[in-house]
């Protein structure tokens, strides 16, 4: 009998991780014809795509390293006596803290970099731009979260370069898959935030040693690509041609939703105006048949 196995991108929440969910739909007739299902939909729905697969799933959903131990409870209680695999999918810290800052740009935020990076960098943490990144990004946190019912063998955590086909065929992998170009999809620019060595090697050796001890799978090393890119910031240049570019994107998405809710909004009042004319042919019917004849 072919064993239910489940391959879970848990996070980090890695903005530059984000297109692998979309990457996955937009390939998922080339895994089906590898056995691979790429459920999707709202929660209940990808746990029923799940249990009718027998064979590989494949499911990406980095934003959920943020949930708190109900949350965590509640996804895995209903994937219970199958094989799953957790991945998580590490880009060096200074890439990650660039490309957060980067997504709250594009969400309206005016923050400086520098002032950006501070607060995340501040011991306390109290911040709420330091409490939102780290909740999605703390490498030690979401271990300790997810994988209290977890085989150790069964959490990979995957060290990846900035390019997101390293993402990409590190997740593909994780499932079997080792043949199946990346689609064409936009990813924001990966550059990195200037960091203090000492502080980066700090966090990710704690990170380091948590793995060791827990016996986690780990694939490369989450020190040494963070260690080597904390001291070298992007220059100015670079990240106004990214934020440019992010933002020219931004709007032109916004303006094709914009295009796609007038059109929606006309196609409602289609339909509406032909209830009307059907109710109203009703209420006729109904009169014409309650009259004496």
């Amino acid at each position: 009998m072919t064993r239910r196995k489940v391959i879970w991108h848990i996070g980090p929440a890695d903005p530059g991780t984000a297109f692998l969910a979309d990457a996955l739909q937009g390939r998922s007739l080339e895994l089906a014809e590898r056995g691979v299902s790429v459920p999707t939909g709202a929660w209940h729905e990808i746990e029923d795509q799940i249990w009718k697969h027998k064979g590989v799933s494949l499911v990406s959903t980095p934003d959920i390293s943020r949930a708190d131990a109900d949350k965590i409870a509640l996804h895995l209680t209903g994937l219970r006596d199958l094989e799953v695999h957790l991945v998580l999918l590490v880009r060096d810290l200074p890439t990650q803290v660039y490309a957060a800052w980067q997504a709250g740009l594009a969400h309206g935020s005016t923050t400086p970099l520098k002032k950006y990076t501070a607060r995340l960098t501040d011991p306390s943490r109290e911040h709420w731009q330091a409490e939102e990144f780290w909740a999605g990004h703390d490498l030690g946190r979401i271990l300790q979260g997810w994988t209290r019912a977890i085989h150790a063998e069964r959490v990979h955590v995957i060290s990846v370069d900035q390019d997101p086909d390293a993402s990409w065929t590190a997740l593909l992998g994780a499932a079997g898959v080792t043949d199946l170009p990346r689609p064409e999809a936009f990813t924001a620019p990966a550059l990195r935030a200037e960091l203090d060595p000492e502080w980066v090697l700090d966090v990710t050796t704690a990170w380091a040693k948590l793995i060791a001890d827990r016996g986690f799978d780990l694939q490369g090393s989450v020190i040494n690509a963070s260690a080597a890119s904390a001291g070298v910031g992007a220059g100015r240049s670079d990240q106004l041609e990214a934020v440019a570019e992010l933002l020219t994107r931004a709007t032109a998405e916004v303006e094709r939703l914009t295009a796609e809710v007038v059109e929606l909004r006309a196609a409602n009042e289609r339909l509406d105006a032909k209830r009307l004319k059907h109710k109203r042919r009703v209420e006729r019917l109904r009169a014409d048949l309650s009259s004496p004849s």
